[in-house]
């Protein structure tokens, strides 16, 4: 049997994403296909602008077999934390035969070269990389130039380092990191992207493959949603068309009263108590929180040039979440299926080593002592952003243990 496996946020779904399931069903074709797909909070470190079951079914409408949740605690971390709960989960499955993964440089063994260097550090690469950090150089910058000292030591710059440099292929990389580490048979397996960049924050083309910050942007923008047809499956434009109507969408500025108010709670040594957050960037928030205005603005205020605005988001999503500890992946808990797909999950239950978890009620009983925390991590932090969504859109607030996994048909 082959099974695929995807790693995504779908934050939110567009033509993207869709053309990534096609090109895998057209050049892999695969048996089934799984997606890791990030809950209700994502890496940049922001609410996602849906909930995960609202994107679970754009997943399933659009080409998905069975979407699995990263928890938290990975799903808003750094590119080395999000690559290990993924690729861990995908691994614990027992059933995963490829790995696929969108990316600037589609060629499979620059990945599994430059990840397998990574994990080893010769001592080249250590000595390269201490001398460029002792120069000033941002840690990326010195990792990137660590790497081609060490393989083309008369070369200015090389592909290897290039592959660092894009969000895309950087992930990438950390995925094959993880599975170099896990001796995993998990077969990496790039495909190009096509379309706007990672960043962009408009529509290129009518008919292009957008970014989802585009989408994002194009949200905040306008109150005619009817464009979003030319650049998401027309079953994903409606789900974000309707949730939008119901001011079901959340953005991070939603969150701002209540970061405020807990930023008021805290000390200089409980802020450090949470992932992320050092004691420099700790004082920083405590001597500007007079200042607060929202969440994104603060974010502003606080950034440096060592501090990233996504590391200020994270670190605050953080100190919201109460997430001050990292647990091992210990369960695969099952968002959504589709209902022809049923064989795949009698095939995880027979040949994987993680306990796969459909009814959260079952929890205490197949659950190890620190998978229940982990799980723990993820039911408040669904419940926190259930609660901003109800209070945001009027509905009824609904506790994660009440809402039922997606069965598509």
């Amino acid at each position: 049997m082959k099974v695929t496996g995807i790693i995504a946020e779908y934050n939110p779904f567009h033509n993207g994403h869709e053309y990534q399931m096609k090109t895998v069903r057209q050049t892999l074709n695969p048996d089934f296909l799984i997606v890791v797909l990030s809950g209700d909070h994502v890496q940049r470190g922001t609410p996602a602008l849906l909930d995960k079951f609202s994107r679970t079914q754009m997943a399933l409408c659009c080409g998905a077999d069975l979407v699995l949740e990263l928890p938290v605690s990975y799903s808003c971390s750094s590119a080395e934390y999000f690559a290990e709960g993924a690729i861990s989960l995908l691994h614990g499955l027992g059933v995963v035969t490829h790995l696929c993964f969108g990316c600037e440089t589609p060629r499979q063994e620059l990945f599994i070269k430059t990840a397998s260097l990574l994990n080893q550090e010769p001592p080249s690469y250590r000595q390269a990389l201490k001398a460029s950090l002792k120069k000033g150089l941002p840690y990326p910058a010195a990792r990137a130039g660590a790497l081609t000292a060490c393989l083309h030591p008369n070369q200015a710059d090389s592909e290897e380092a290039a592959l660092l440099r894009s969000p895309n292929n950087l992930l990438g990389v950390e995925y094959c990191r993880v599975l170099d580490k896990l001796h995993s048979p998990i077969k990496p397996w790039p495909i190009l992207r096509v379309g706007s960049g990672y960043h962009e924050q408009s529509f290129s083309d009518p008919d292009s493959y957008p970014s989802a910050s585009a989408i994002r942007s194009y949200l905040s923008a306008h109150s005619d949603l009817n464009g979003l047809y030319s650049q998401m499956p027309r079953t994903a434009a409606r789900l974000l068309q309707k949730a939008v109507k119901e001011r079901r969408n959340i953005l991070e500025d939603d969150y701002s009263l209540l970061l405020q108010t807990q930023l008021l709670r805290e000390s200089l040594l409980s802020l450090t108590e949470y992932l992320d957050l050092s004691e420099e960037l700790s004082r920083r928030i405590i001597r500007n929180r007079n200042q607060f205005q929202s969440f994104s603005q603060f974010c502003r205020l606080l950034k440096t040039k060592e501090v990233t605005y996504t590391r200020i988001q994270r670190s605050l999503l953080h100190v919201l979440l109460n997430l001050k500890e990292i647990y091992p992946v210990s369960y695969a808990r099952v968002l959504g299926f589709r209902k022809e797909s049923a064989e795949l999950l009698h095939r995880i239950k027979k040949e994987g080593s993680l306990p796969l978890l459909t009814k959260l009620a079952n929890a205490r009983e197949i659950l190890s002592p620190s998978g229940q925390k982990l799980l723990a991590q993820d039911v408040f932090a669904s419940n926190f952003y259930q609660a901003v969504s109800s209070q945001k859109s009027g509905l009824p607030f609904i506790h994660e243990y009440q809402k039922p996994i997606i069965i598509q048909e």
